[in-house]
């Protein structure tokens, strides 16, 4: 089933590398994205009884979240690398 935290972990992996461990100027994703992403990471938190530090919904490993027309990676010089669902690694 695709999965978009580890499409996002996947599009930075690819980001950093490309670009010598820069951070992109920030991740651009749809309301309804934004909106299951951060409920798929509350939901994990909460089960593990992990804190969250003020402001988490905002910022993902250490990339700026915003709403956006498109779910994409914003790099530097402005250009939008949009962020393709991939499939949740099996471990069978």
């Amino acid at each position: 089933m695709p999965n978009l935290y580890d499409s996002l972990v996947e599009a930075l992996r690819a980001h950093w590398k490309a670009h010598d461990n820069a951070y992109p100027s920030c991740i651009e994703l749809t309301a309804a994205d934004l909106q299951a992403l951060n409920a798929e990471r509350k939901l994990i938190n909460d089960t593990m009884n992990f804190k969250q530090a003020e402001g988490w919904e905002d910022v993902f490993h250490g990339a700026k979240l915003q709403v956006g027309a498109t779910s994409c990676l914003v790099l530097a010089s402005g250009e939008r690398v949009p962020v393709a669902l991939v499939d949740a690694v099996s471990t069978s």
